[in-house]
């Protein structure tokens, strides 16, 4: 479908209109966070927002969810339990859209998840571009996340009083059809777009002193520095960092019986490799007991372990493990310290 361009004020009654007829999740200003949220107007959502406390990714992966429901009477029955709800997630940066891709790949492509593909399908993904840095936590540009080509079914670019629209779905192009106003974009339109492109490279700079490609190699030869010492004596081992990041997937399983102790739910919950129980074994035994594995164990599987799976980073660069921290453990500085920055105790 040809690029589309649409007044703000047409787009936002849009938003309107779908939030009165379905789900529509959007940032929304929660004190000085923000938050994806359910809205009934599109005066809620807060525009230029900073990524929120927690990534839209946690709608597809919920903290807590029902995988089936069984009972016992004459005979085991077993029933599994898929829930989605056709849902608009409105205002996706690009971190986050990289972010969902990965996901997609592990849950979809990988695993086939029937939980996650079935959220997956239901939703419909507004993307909007950022053209200046959030702020001094992300390095999005270093992790190559700063654009995105794919994983949305609309991307909007700030022109000023109207949105440059891209479409790259069925769903897009319906969601734009059915927007008062929207004209196809011309020569002006795209020149401005790239002009705003070129406003926005100017803006990001690289953070990281080693290329993101060069991240693996530069983990694998890292095993023994004393680095990790350091940011374990440091490491809370609260699991922040994992609650809030986009690409984090640990989950646990388990059991939950009724009180007649003969139906009940396997549900799956959040989990964190940064526990210490998380490693545990039922002899008692943890395998990453030391914090300061837990902690060399995140950083190897943000930059290491996952791009060797899926041949994509496990970080996106939104910085939201950084903002989390309690004691201000930033990967920027971990990263640039390993590339040969002095360590410090």
């Amino acid at each position: 479908m040809i690029d589309r361009v649409v007044a703000k004020t047409d787009l936002i009654r849009s938003i309107d209109r779908l939030a009165h007829e379905q789900s529509v999740f959007a940032p929304v200003a929660n004190g000085p966070q923000f938050s994806f949220k359910v809205i009934s107007s599109a005066e809620e959502v807060a525009e230029g927002y900073l990524p929120t406390a927690l990534p839209p990714s946690k709608h597809l992966l919920p903290p807590r969810e029902a995988l089936l429901r069984f009972a016992w009477h004459d005979e085991l029955a077993v029933e599994p339990v898929i829930e989605a709800t056709e849902t608009v997630a409105f205002g996706l940066r690009p971190c986050d859209l990289h972010a969902l891709e990965l996901l997609d790949a592990i849950f979809v492509d990988d695993k086939d998840d029937g939980h996650y593909r079935a959220r997956r399908e239901a939703a419909f993904f507004v993307g909007i571009e950022c053209l200046e840095p959030c702020d001094d936590h992300c390095f999005c540009e270093s992790m190559g996340s700063l654009r995105a080509d794919s994983g949305f079914d609309v991307l909007l670019t700030d022109l000023g009083d109207t949105y440059y629209v891209r479409v790259e779905s069925t769903k897009g192009r319906d969601f734009v059809l059915a927007v008062d106003g929207a004209h196809e974009a011309v020569y002006e339109d795209r020149t401005r777009l790239r002009k705003a492109h070129e406003g926005r490279d100017a803006a990001f700079t690289p953070r990281l002193d080693v290329a993101m490609e060069h991240l693996p190699a530069l983990l694998a030869e890292s095993s023994d520095s004393l680095l990790w010492d350091v940011l374990g004596e440091k490491c809370l081992s609260c699991g922040a960092c994992t609650n809030v990041c986009p690409t984090c997937y640990c989950f646990d399983v388990r059991d939950e019986l009724n009180l007649d102790m003969k139906s009940g739910e396997r549900v799956r919950t959040w989990d964190s490799c940064q526990l210490e129980e998380f490693a545990m074994v039922g002899t008692g035994e943890s395998f990453r007991k030391p914090r300061e594995m837990r902690v060399k164990h995140r950083f190897n599987r943000k930059g290491r372990y996952i791009f060797e799976r899926y041949g994509r980073m496990g970080c996106v660069g939104c910085g939201r493990c950084a903002r989390a921290c309690l004691v201000d453990i930033d990967p920027v500085e971990v990263f640039n310290q390993l590339k040969g920055r002095p360590v410090e105790r």
